[in-house]
């Protein structure tokens, strides 16, 4: 009839109270679910962190490699010789200052071998272990100071004698030692690599090394991961 208003059906509830019960978390399944995912996370997060401490240590043993492509071109153009054996006149930066070696006078915290050797090194930031907290990456050769490097320099390196090491990190400490030629034993400080540490060669290769042992005895047969002696003469 004109004028009367027209009526709609009312609309149904589409779901009843029950399945949307059904549809919710009760507060027991949801810390149930939140205890798995922290259960998980534990689990996991150690295996995370290892897998990323690993890829910082090979980030680490690819700057010493062109550390060590650098000092090698180096020494190629001066006779066999490392910058720690050429003359300041002459390029290099012979003699290494006492001041700057550490016990047993076998490796210096001298950063003057690296840049003599800048032109082929390339960029200065290889001269920064990713996990050497305490220093910033250098941007140019200016900045190279003993407070920003994170490799020490052998005092006396060999070219004709590949088993003699050339560099490596410099998170060493040294305790006294009788048994030892030097007087002290050294060891990696825990807070970069969990304790290991990088060494680079005069032939070019680094190697990944838990313990260090100072010695005069040439490289042998090593095992893949872990030197048990080391020759800095």
């Amino acid at each position: 009839m004109a004028g009367e208003g027209v009526c709609y059906p009312r609309l149904k509830q589409t779901f009843s109270k029950p399945l949307r019960s059904l549809l919710a978390f009760t507060l027991v399944e949801t810390m149930v679910a939140t205890l798995i995912i922290g259960i998980l996370v534990a689990l996991l997060l150690p295996a995370i962190m290892k897998a990323k401490a690993k890829g910082f240590q090979t980030f680490c043993t690819n700057n010493l490699r062109g550390v060590g492509i650098g000092l090698i071109s180096y020494a190629e153009s001066h006779d066999g010789n490392f910058p720690q054996q050429v003359p300041v006149a002459q390029g290099g930066c012979s003699p290494i200052p006492t001041n700057t070696f550490l016990p047993g006078g076998m490796i210096a915290r001298d950063v003057r071998p690296f840049l003599c050797a800048s032109n082929s090194l390339g960029s200065p930031k290889i001269l920064t272990c990713p996990t050497d907290r305490d220093k910033r990456p250098i941007i140019s050769f200016a900045q190279v100071r003993g407070t920003n490097v994170s490799y020490f320099t052998s005092v006396r390196p060999r070219r004709a004698n590949l088993n003699t090491i050339l560099s490596g990190d410099n998170s060493i400490n040294w305790v006294p030692s009788p048994g030892s030629p030097f007087g002290f034993r050294p060891y990696w400080t825990p807070e970069r690599h969990g304790g290991d540490g990088n060494i680079l060669f005069s032939d070019g290769l680094v190697h990944g090394v838990r313990e260090l042992v100072l010695s005069a005895a040439d490289r042998s047969e090593e095992h893949t991961s872990e030197l048990q002696s080391h020759s800095f003469i």
